[in-house]
């Protein structure tokens, strides 16, 4: 048996116990002609042939996580992907062009070794992340290679160096979607009564992967912290992706596929103030989506028996929330060739698209003519891109309708203000009741809960696609309980109250 100077440099550890472990899992024999000479900053594997890394000797969960993981069949994958070249090399196997160590030099690792040496670090190995461990390795409470959850186009570290480009341009649709928002965190009454750090938890990368992994540790983990000077970061990929792996596909942090508010990786964040808490109703709901894709949003007006409705929440959209907010598909050009593989990673369901039908970085807002509807097909809820956009005009329509009736914002100031300022029937029981509009009293009104779910459309920002048939139950009942309610309100003409009373049995009858 050959031994490695991974070997070599593990050997001076002073634990003999660490010592043990990793001379139990070497073997460099390799029926080469020569002896390997391994790089003198990256240690790559100790063993090869059973992808058993060197830091993996020591730090066994992530070992035995990590080899789960695409990352641990990099070099493999590509060979067998027919499109092998050199230019590729740099993110299938172990050197210093994605580390977070600015000192390493692109030609270490693979590219500094001889052809005996290089299966060594073949793979995205710990240090593909982490950086050079020989200095770690030899002294571990002196040096400790964190990786960095940085993210963005013309990254020179971390998961953006390797993960963009045409065949996967993650990083390119993240930068354009609200998660690349970095966070300010609040300032004032807001930031002194503890909304601060509540917010960070979903509008900071630092704050979610606190909750998400607490025991992590990376490089910008003390932003905000005096003296250091990381700052602090959007929502990035590793906030979402376990690079060492987990159980779930994509190596998600949690399942995207649990109807469950508290499991569900999307939707715990994508639900704060879905209903009224009687005490601060005045703030309105705050990102309601998953309590309304799974027909638990808003204030449930009495009588009405809607809870747990669920259109697009069904065996049909089986990853709820990502089935149509993460979208991949290839777009072609006109000969048949690849021309670029669409991520899903806008995080838009219904983005603009260009002539070749690939989400349009160029536009922010367009026609629904313009918009692609191919999450709404590929995810199996719908047979056409036109049958989709069909429902998706009429509920936007149907809805808007409904909370035009509740409340017109005249002045655009997104405060309720006594009719004639604002129009709708919660303009007119503010000029004559505004006592009912009284708030942090521990009790709700049923003003209060109609002006809550006046306002779930804008916050919930779907059209109504979440839950159509929900949402706009939900509002035909709150327009009936105002004015069951305040019976000086005008009533509805006979006419409109019959179409109403038909379209609730034709809702009744989509849930049954």
């Amino acid at each position: 048996m050959k031994t490695s100077l991974t070997v070599q440099r593990a050997l001076s550890i002073a634990a003999s116990a660490c010592v043990l472990v990793l001379a139990a899992c070497v073997d460099n024999s390799n029926g080469g002609t020569t002896t390997p000479t391994l790089d003198a900053t990256y240690l790559g594997y100790t063993n090869p042939d059973t992808k058993q890394t060197a830091c993996g000797n020591c730090h066994t969960s992530m070992q035995r996580t990590w080899i789960t993981t695409g990352h641990a069949n990099a070099w493999q994958d590509l060979q067998a992907s027919g499109g092998a070249a050199p230019a590729c090399y740099g993110c299938h196997s172990v050197n210093g062009s994605t580390s977070p160590d600015s000192s390493v030099a692109d030609s270490a690792g693979f590219f500094a070794v001889n052809a005996d040496s290089k299966k060594f670090y073949y793979d995205v190995q710990c240090e593909s992340c982490h950086g050079p461990g020989a200095t770690h390795i030899t002294a571990p409470d002196e040096s400790q290679p964190l990786s960095t959850i940085v993210a963005g186009v013309g990254a020179t570290k971390g998961c953006a160096t390797c993960h963009n480009g045409t065949h996967h341009p993650f990083v390119e649709e993240w930068a354009r979607s609200p998660h690349d928002t970095v966070f300010t965190p609040p300032t004032g009454v807001r930031a002194a009564t503890g909304d601060g750090p509540y917010c960070r938890g979903c509008h900071t990368g630092q704050g979610a992967i606190a909750r998400f992994d607490p025991r992590a540790r990376y490089q910008e983990m003390n932003a905000g912290i005096p003296g250091i000077t990381s700052s602090w970061q959007p929502i990035t990929c590793v906030v979402c992706h376990d690079p060492h792996g987990t159980d779930n596909p994509a190596n998600l942090r949690f399942p995207v596929n649990t109807p469950d508010l508290s499991t569900n990786l999307c939707m715990q964040c994508h639900n704060r103030r879905a209903t009224p808490d009687m005490v601060s109703e005045s703030s309105g709901p705050h990102t309601p989506q998953g309590p309304m894709l799974l027909g638990e949003a808003g204030w449930v007006p009495p009588g009405l028996s809607v809870l747990g409705v669920s259109s697009h929440g069904t065996d049909a959209n089986p990853n709820l929330c990502a089935g149509c907010h993460v979208n991949s598909y290839p777009v072609n050009n006109p000969d048949g060739s690849l021309l670029i593989t669409a991520t899903g990673h806008t995080f838009e369901p219904i983005p603009c698209a260009d002539a070749n039908g690939y989400p349009d970085s160029t536009v922010s807002t367009c026609a629904p003519a313009a918009r692609t509807f191919k999450a709404c097909t590929n995810s199996g809820c719908h047979g056409t891109q036109d049958a989709a956009r069909n429902a998706w005009l009429t509920s936007t329509a149907r809805l808007d309708a409904l909370v035009r009736t509740l409340w017109v914002d005249a002045d655009k100031d997104n405060a309720l203000d006594a009719f004639p300022a604002d129009s709708g029937l919660l303009a007119r029981v503010k000029a004559t009741s505004a006592t009912e509009f009284k708030n942090n009293d521990g009790t709700l009104t049923v003003a209060e809960g109609a002006f809550f779910n006046a306002r779930m459309p804008s916050a919930d920002r779907s059209g109504g696609a979440h839950n159509p048939f929900y949402e706009e139950a939900l509002l035909i009942a709150t327009v009936q309980a105002l004015r069951a309610q305040y019976t000086y309100l005008p009533p509805a003409p006979p006419a409109e109250q019959e179409r109403v009373a038909q379209r609730m049995r034709v809702l009744r009858m989509s849930w049954r």
